[in-house]
């Protein structure tokens, strides 16, 4: 066996006896809570170490076990004795499942793997094991997170709702996932999950964090992630989730002027992620899903927020254009606004389709593709203004900002990673424009 290979395995072994240590030895006592966080802290640092360097897939099958096993154990994780140890647990259970995805990358999901110790795993076992987590953590800990924040004495915060729809997202990006679809809408029945998402997005703006709705943002990104399950986003339509959505107080803040990644307020900051993040790649999930059905309310929904549909054009008119109309913050290109296009192209065109063989029932949108279209094409020309307006917005899009571009992208002109995505998307919303979806 390679060094390398005999690394990576010892070092998930560890992290395994660490978190059996912690299954064996249960207490209360200030010593054994301490030791048991730094077994947790240390495995999760060794699974940190080979997450980049493709362990095989069953030894990281069978540390998810553990994981799981570990974190199950916890009855009450939230309990003031308990919530930090498991905040670090649910950390490790992420890492574990973002692994284990890339495992399987490399090999045949439908084949059994076998772990350290020869016993062989079947993909049957690993999707329990999946389902398992999004019924005990995700589900149930998204329930008993949003009953916490309705409650302002509990010390649940919004990293709380992060962790979960992370480990949501790692869950259905499993293999084989897409074939669990009645049970993880079973799940979801039992602990009322999607509701207790629309509960908190509808009380975002009393729940805020100094004047930030953030939790309208983190309830509709789980929704998000759980519509991109074509049952579950049917299932998400005929409980009225759109309805809600435009019925809830934030689509007021929504209505404002001004809403934008660089607006003064923190709310309409907020209220600008929301709508490009949450909303708009929402609707297209629920249209790729339902098609014609749901079409009518779609564009209704988008008829709603005129404002925003404007400005999602503005955004993208040449600097030279901004400054004779007095709109400086229009100069400027974020990743998030070429993401909102990107969603409004493929939105927009679908409805467009379905409404050349249904215009009595689904409303025309007003959406100035023709303009988007002479702008987009016009930031793919001048690379060079474009890499000077592009602005990162938070430290992860930062940090690829900084670094640089693979040797194809450079060859086409990118200079970093984000540059690069940036364009991509940006020639895919003017393929969409030009041609309309395939």
């Amino acid at each position: 066996m390679p060094a390398n290979d005999a690394l990576k395995k010892q070092s998930i072994q560890v992290a395994q006896q660490c978190l059996e240590a912690n299954q064996e030895i249960q207490s209360h006592d200030q010593v054994f809570e301490r030791l048991a966080e730094s077994r947790v802290n240390l495995a999760l640092i060794l699974v940190q170490r080979v997450v980049d360097s493709s362990p095989s897939a069953g030894d990281v099958a069978q540390l998810l076990n553990s994981v799981w096993a570990t974190v199950s154990s916890y009855q009450e994780p939230y309990a003031p004795q308990n919530v930090s140890i498991y905040r670090t647990l649910l950390r490790l259970l992420y890492v574990t499942l973002r692994t284990m995805v890339r495992s399987y990358g490399q090999t045949d999901f439908n084949a059994s793997v076998r772990d350290s110790h020869g016993n062989s795993i079947s993909p049957a076992i690993i999707s329990q094991t999946v389902l398992g987590i999004l019924d005990a953590i995700v589900c149930k800990g998204f329930r008993t997170i949003v009953s916490f924040i309705h409650d302002t004495d509990t010390a649940v915060s919004t990293g709380d709702v992060i962790i979960i729809n992370a480990i949501l997202q790692a869950c259905l990006c499993v293999p084989g996932m897409d074939q669990s679809q009645t049970q993880i809408l079973n799940i979801l029945a039992a602990h009322d999950s999607a509701q207790a998402a629309i509960s908190l997005y509808s009380w975002a703006d009393k729940l805020a964090e100094q004047g930030d709705p953030i939790y309208g943002e983190l309830a509709l990104l789980f929704l998000l992630e759980l519509s991109t399950l074509p049952l579950v986003a049917e299932q998400l339509a005929c409980d009225g989730l759109l309805d809600q959505i435009t019925s809830a107080s934030l689509a007021t803040y929504l209505r404002r002027p001004n809403v934008s990644p660089f607006a003064d307020s923190v709310v309409l900051q907020r209220c600008y992620s929301i709508w490009a993040k949450g909303i708009v790649p929402l609707l297209l999930n629920l249209l790729s899903a339902l098609g014609a059905t749901i079409a009518p309310e779609v564009a209704y929904v988008l008829k709603q927020f005129p404002g925003l549909m404007q400005s999602s054009i503005d955004r993208f008119d040449a600097p030279s254009d901004n400054q004779r109309r007095g709109r400086r913050d229009m100069a400027f290109i974020t990743p998030l606004s070429v993401s909102e296009i990107h969603s409004l192209a493929l939105v927009t065109q679908v409805l467009s389709g379905l409404r050349a063989n249904n215009a009595r029932d689904i409303p025309a949108v007003e959406w100035d593709s023709a303009t988007l279209l002479e702008n987009v094409d016009w930031w793919i020309d001048h690379r060079k203004v474009l890499r000077e307006r592009l602005v990162a917005l938070g430290p992860r899009e930062a940090e690829r900002k900084t670094m640089p571009a693979s040797e194809a992208d450079q060859r086409r002109g990118s200079e970093s990673q984000l540059e690069a995505n940036v364009v991509e998307q940006l020639e895919f919303v003017r393929t969409v424009l030009n041609d309309g979806p395939e």
